[in-house]
């Protein structure tokens, strides 16, 4: 009777530590750019490789400051909306704001403005579109100071992050770790070694594959957003198991019982 017994002691051990093996993760796997090391440099790719091109469709905030008051009211309606609610910023900030008070890029790629008229930009880097009106400004206007940004650069998260949504950024750079960081980062179930990026191409979708465990991926284009993407978060194999723990509970828990019942017949 003794030898069934520590047979089914010995099967019982051996389903549990294959589980629980199975079952843990190292918080190795959670862990970013963990090739590099102290004081080391990261490699990234050039601005002129990675920042976003406007296009046709594209929405501008547009303020024209100068040392008239009657254009200034005209280049900078939120000015009107200060004397009435505090909140002007945040009407540039929604999607309702932007579509309503932004400047959009017409089919043509012209940026038409009062009294500047049609303005060139679609083709051009973001960072350099404030460039191009203050040219313009000057011709006309005296003294004039004028702030560009792009109110459309949004990007959509899903996934395996703890607040997934759709977030909008106001940098000319915006980068994948800053995304997560809007989404207030990944869950313990994440795969961060399969981050997918798809991108809208004229002619279809583009997909990139991010290994954000490793350096490298400051060298890859969809390291680098674009308005518009998606970041998908996919689950690591772990979560599988969790989701499918009171299975494996219920698998467990009767091959303990017929165990238990040939050790008996024996």
């Amino acid at each position: 009777m003794k030898k069934p017994k520590k047979n089914q002691f010995y099967a019982l051990l051996l389903i549990a530590v294959s589980l629980s093996l199975f079952s843990c993760r190292s918080s190795k796997e959670l862990i970013y750019m963990k090739d590099v090391q102290n004081n080391q440099m990261i490699k990234a790719l050039a601005d002129s490789i990675t920042e976003y091109i406007i296009e046709p469709g594209d929405i501008l905030y547009v303020s024209i400051k100068s040392m008239n008051a009657e254009v200034n009211a005209l280049f900078n309606p939120e000015s009107n909306m200060e004397n009435n609610s505090g909140n002007s910023f945040q009407r540039f900030t929604t999607p309702q704001g932007a579509y309503l008070y932004g400047y959009e890029v017409d089919d043509k790629g012209n940026l038409t403005l009062p009294i500047l008229g049609d303005i060139p930009v679609a083709g051009h880097p973001n960072s350099s579109i404030e460039q191009i009106v203050q040219k313009y400004a000057d011709e006309y206007l005296k003294e004039a100071i004028v702030k560009v940004k792009l109110l459309n650069y949004k990007v959509t998260i899903t996934g395996e992050v703890k607040n997934p949504g759709v977030y909008y950024n106001y940098n000319n750079n915006f980068t994948v770790l800053e995304a997560l960081a809007m989404a207030n980062g990944n869950t313990d179930y994440a795969n961060i070694t399969n981050i997918m990026v798809i991108r809208p191409q004229p002619n279809g979708q583009k997909a990139m594959i991010l290994d954000l465990s490793s350096s490298d991926s400051w060298l890859k284009e969809g390291f680098y957003l674009h308005p518009n993407d998606y970041i998908f978060v996919e689950p690591d194999n772990h979560k599988n198991f969790q989701l499918n723990a009171q299975a494996y509970s219920m698998i467990i828990s009767s091959a303990s019982l017929l165990l238990a019942v040939i050790g008996l017949l024996k």
